[in-house]
């Protein structure tokens, strides 16, 4: 199968006098695997829709493998959706589902039954070809699922929250069976969802959207340890980023009376960003005095909840079966991966 390319230009979408969109610049390379990942609300939906035209677009250009399409309908664009449901036909077996679409747009049935065998073979389904829906298990439904996209499509699938129905365990064996399809069919994909470790786990890029528009787009290390305003800092990361007040005095940026290694800035106001996993427990002079709020044991790691002197609430990441502190004890951040963000939420840089 050959892989698509994907660009968008200044695509915004309006319903009434609401935006949903704005502006939205976005590139996705031929086999790449794109995550849109942000809160509900924040248009990940409404975007795929867009590209897949069934929603119309206010301005700005849809152009897949460099062609203009926002003008074509649904059906002529090569475009493929999986849903949150895997909605198969329940009454034909896998091989009526996968020639379905095909059929019902004039394809012979030799010629519809021949193509979906050659996805069947891409997606290892060949031997479940005669099974009913019901006799297959949730990622074999899935992979039919994907199948028809890519019968349907022959260019990019839009996968819209396909996991977020689903309880823990099936949703990790799912992701799993995406990227296995994926590496199978380096088909040009795009996945939304609300769930940053699905971003994580499956994006070769991550684009994060928020109130209709586009944060940022880099890769999932990038994302996460170089984000580029508090809002990205915030949504990537579980438990979230410690965001700290800093004040001002004269050329030092203080927390709780103590300085900080801030850069250089000219701003009024400065929050210190500190990931959970780089707050640590410290004898130092120059560490944060803190108070334990209570302990959170999540099996591989267990999260200390505490409170700076100054009011501040914190998260400390720690592993395992960690000595359990005292009700008052000190932590120092690791200075080396702080981040830094003004008022209006972007991002300065770090110290050199």
């Amino acid at each position: 199968m050959s892989a698509t390319s994907l660009s968008l230009r200044n695509v915004s979408v309006h319903l009434g006098t609401r935006c949903i969109l704005q502006d939205i610049n976005l590139d996705v390379a031929p086999g790449e695997r794109l995550v849109l990942a942000g809160p509900s609300g924040s248009g990940k939906s409404t975007l795929l829709r867009a590209i897949a035209g069934l929603l119309p677009i206010s301005g700005g250009e849809i152009r897949i493998d460099d062609k203009p399409v926002e003008h074509l309908p649904a059906g002529k664009r090569a475009v493929g959706m999986v849903f949150q449901q895997p909605a198969l036909l329940p009454h034909r077996n896998v091989l009526d589902n996968l020639t379905f679409g095909l059929r019902a747009r004039g394809t012979s049935r030799a010629q519809a039954q021949a193509q979906a065998r050659n996805v069947a073979q891409s997606l290892e389904i060949t031997a479940l070809l005669a099974r009913k829906p019901r006799q297959l298990s949730g990622g074999e439904q899935q992979r039919v699922a994907l199948g028809r996209a890519l019968l349907r499509s022959g260019g990019v699938v839009l996968l819209d929250e396909p996991l977020s129905q689903l309880d823990a365990p099936l949703r990790a064996r799912l992701r799993e069976e995406l990227l296995r399809v994926h590496q199978l069919t380096r088909t040009t994909m795009i996945h939304v969802t609300h769930d940053q470790h699905e971003a994580m786990a499956l994006g070769d890029r991550i684009g994060v959207l928020q109130d209709g528009q586009l944060l940022q787009v880099a890769t999932p290390h990038d994302i996460y340890a170089q984000p580029n305003s508090d809002a990205v800092a915030r949504f990537i990361g579980s438990p979230g980023i410690n965001l700290i007040p800093l004040r001002r005095d004269a050329e030092t940026w203080l927390w709780d009376a103590r300085a900080v290694p801030a850069p250089a800035s000219s701003e009024s106001s400065l929050q210190l960003g500190i990931r959970p996993e780089h707050l640590q427990p410290s004898e130092a002079d120059d560490a944060w005095p803190v108070q334990l709020r209570r302990r959170e044991v999540l099996g591989e790691r267990e999260l200390w909840h505490l409170t700076s002197n100054d009011g501040v609430e914190l998260v400390s990441s720690q592993a395992a079966g960690a000595a359990s502190p005292p009700e008052s004890f000190k932590v120092k951040p690791d200075f080396t991966q702080a981040l830094y963000f003004k008022v209006d939420g972007s991002r300065v840089n770090p110290c050199t």
